[in-house]
C-alpha cells in the first residue's frame, strides 16, 4: 500500500492548513474530523502505510485514549501527537500510549517535515521488514504445537538431550523432531536455522 499521511483533528481550519503544506512535499494526506471517521474509511488498522497525525483533544475519546486502543488492534502506523496545550506531563503519557513524536501547535513547517519525514521512512523499513519475515512466519506456522516447542529449545541452544531431558521423550525421538522441523523450514544445519529464523524467533517469544 502506497505511503500516505492520516490526519485525525477536528479543527477544519488545521486539517486544511496541514493538508496544503504536506501536500508542498509530494506527501498525501487523507483528513478526518473525528476518530469515527477515521475508523469508517481506513479499513483494516494492520495494513496502513505511512503515519498519522492525530490530535489529542476531541470530541469523546482523547487521541492518547484513542492510540492506545488502535496499537491492541494492530495499529502499527507511527503516530505523532498534536495539541495546542502542551505540557510535561502530556507529553509523557503521550510517549508512554506509543507515540512516535509530540508536536505542539501551532506546529512549525520544518520541524513537521523532519517528524513527518522521519515517521515515514521508519514505517518503510518496518514494512520492508514484515514482508520479509512474512514466508518465515509462514513456513514456522506448518509446525506442530510440539515442534514449535522444540523449534523454541533449539534456537535457545538447548542440545538434543537437553531436550529429551525437558521433554521426557527418548533423544531418537527428539531427533526425528528435529529433523522434521529442518525440512519443513528448509534449512540443513543449525547455524542456518538460526541464521535465517533467529530474528522470527525473537518476534515469536
Amino acid at each position: 500500500m502506497k505511503q500516505r499521511i492520516w490526519l485525525i483533528d477536528d479543527d477544519a481550519a488545521i486539517r486544511d492548513s496541514l493538508s496544503l503544506l504536506l501536500s508542498t512535499v509530494g506527501w498525501q494526506t487523507h483528513t478526518f474530523d473525528s476518530a469515527h471517521a477515521f475508523q469508517q474509511q481506513a479499513g483494516n488498522l494492520c495494513e496502513l502505510a505511512g503515519c498519522m497525525l492525530l490530535d489529542i483533544r476531541m470530541p469523546g475519546k482523547t487521541g492518547l485514549t484513542l492510540l492506545d486502543e488502535w496499537i491492541q488492534q494492530g495499529l502499527t502506523l507511527p503516530v505523532i501527537i498534536m495539541t495546542g496545550h502542551g505540557n510535561i506531563d502530556l507529553c509523557r503519557r503521550a510517549f508512554k500510549n506509543g507515540a512516535w513524536e509530540f508536536l505542539t501547535k501551532p506546529i512549525d513547517a520544518d520541524l513537521l517535515f523532519e517528524v513527518v519525514g522521519a515517521a515515514m521512512a521508519q514505517q518503510k523499513i518496518r514494512q520492508e521488514e514484515q514482508r520479509r519475515l512474512l514466508p518465515l512466519q509462514q513456513k514456522l506456522s506448518t509446525l506442530t504445537a510440539r515442534e514449535k516447542e522444540m523449534f523454541g529449545q533449539i534456537v535457545q541452544g538447548y542440545s538434543s538431550k537437553e531436550i529429551a531431558l525437558q521433554c521426557s521423550l527418548s533423544p531418537r525421538t527428539v531427533e526425528a523432531h528435529r529433523a522434521n522441523i529442518f525440512s519443513k523450514l528448509e534449512v540443513n544445519s543449525l547455524p542456518r536455522l538460526l541464521k535465517v529464523y533467529g530474528d522470527v524467533a525473537k518476534q515469536t517469544k
